[in-house]
């Protein structure tokens, strides 16, 4: 409950700023003077008192009191409903005496100020106890302290300005509350707002929260679906790389045998031409000698040929299954993250019948509350009638 308590009073911090942005505030437009200043003039038996107009030069028998511009701070604390409810209040009141009032006490013109602190503090907080006090029921609870707040800053004014002080009065209100107490007939309006705003404002948490794991979870399946599909595309142009570099070499070796060959052809006709001047046996035993040497390089090709096509199948082989296997790691976290999913959703479902129960139990202490006032209704009406 010191959550829900923390929740509440939140709100009331939060709806006072927002009533605050949303209109105007009502308070007293106060016009203050800082070079408001009392001038008393003495000559022999006369005097006289004036405020200190523009332009003045204070002669011998001037006599010069300032009546300064001053921040009053009041803190009070005030507990209500048997002390269910604490309220902090503070007062922020920035005044100024008028020169009705310093007329009114001459005697303390030099501490002016510190005279009207001592003076109003107990009536001002007498005002406070008043307006708090009389908050019988907790509709104040639904619709915030923020009314409330402008009508004490606007009575402070009103009362100070009657006593000829002019004032700017900020009233702030900080509610908490205590653990729910045993119900009470007298208090159980108050306790049936509180319980209310507080199933609010657990509901919209859970609500936001549960919104913001859905989006994040959504967020991180869909960054891994996109990861997934680079990965495919990644391997798609390492194995067309793989294909081209294959079809590459492959070329070079035909090509380097096609050149071979080409040279050999020319060697043979070169050397067939020197040697047809020897005999017909060294022309045989030659040509059969190079012959013998073209099959071999043509063996060594071939086989150079099958060592190069056998190294890319492995590794294309190689890379195919390395792909596979990161695919199957990708599928298994997105399922894991899916089902991780559908088991919030699952425990949200779970919260929520939670709370229709919860919500069953407010509105039957609701019903009950107005059997119980019909009750003494009727039996009011009983009395009424026997006394008749």
């Amino acid at each position: 409950m010191n959550s829900s308590r923390t929740e509440i009073d939140k709100w009331f911090i939060e709806g006072a700023l927002a009533s605050d942005d949303a209109a105007t505030p009502e308070v007293w437009e106060a016009i203050f003077d800082p070079d408001r200043q009392l001038v008393r003039t003495k000559i022999g038996p006369y005097g006289k008192l004036f405020l200190r107009p523009e332009g003045f030069v204070k002669r011998f028998y001037h006599q010069v009191y300032p009546l300064p511009v001053e921040n009053w701070l009041i803190t009070r604390q005030i507990k209500l409903y048997d002390g269910f409810c604490t309220i902090d209040v503070t007062l922020d009141i920035r005044f100024q005496a008028t020169l009705k009032y310093a007329l009114s006490n001459m005697d303390i013109l030099s501490d002016i100020n510190k005279h009207i602190k001592t003076t109003y503090k107990d009536l001002l907080i007498n005002l406070v106890d008043k307006e708090l006090l009389n908050l019988s029921d907790g509709a104040w609870v639904q619709k915030g302290v923020s009314d409330i707040e402008k009508k004490i800053a606007l009575a402070v004014s009103e009362m100070l300005i009657l006593q000829n002080i002019q004032s700017q009065t900020l009233c702030t209100l900080k509610p908490s509350f205590e653990e729910f107490p045993d119900v009470q007939l007298a208090q159980e309006s108050v306790y049936l707002c509180v319980l209310k705003k507080s199933f609010e404002f657990n509901e919209a948490k859970r609500e936001e929260l549960f919104r913001q794991e859905q989006d994040l979870e959504n967020q991180k399946i869909e960054h891994k679906q996109k990861q997934l599909e680079q990965l495919n595309r990644d391997a798609e142009m390492e194995r067309l790389k793989q294909a081209q570099e294959a079809a590459n070499k492959k070329l070079l070796l035909e090509e380097k045998e096609k050149q071979l060959l080409e040279q050999f052809e020319i060697e043979k006709r070169l050397h067939a031409e020197k040697i047809r001047h020897d005999n017909s046996l060294k022309e045989i035993a030659l040509e059969a000698e190079l012959q013998e040497q073209q099959k071999r390089e043509a063996r060594l090709r071939a086989a150079e040929q099958a060592i190069q096509t056998e190294s890319l199948a492995h590794q294309a082989k190689q890379l195919d299954f390395e792909q596979r296997q990161k695919q199957l790691e990708f599928e298994a976290d997105l399922k894991s993250r899916q089902r991780r999913l559908e088991m919030q959703k699952e425990s949200y479902n779970s919260r929520q019948e939670s709370d229709i129960y919860l919500r069953g139990e407010i509105e039957l202490l609701e019903l009950e509350k107005q059997r119980l006032e019909l009750q003494l209704a009727i039996k009011n009406a009983k009395k009424q009638q026997s006394s008749g």
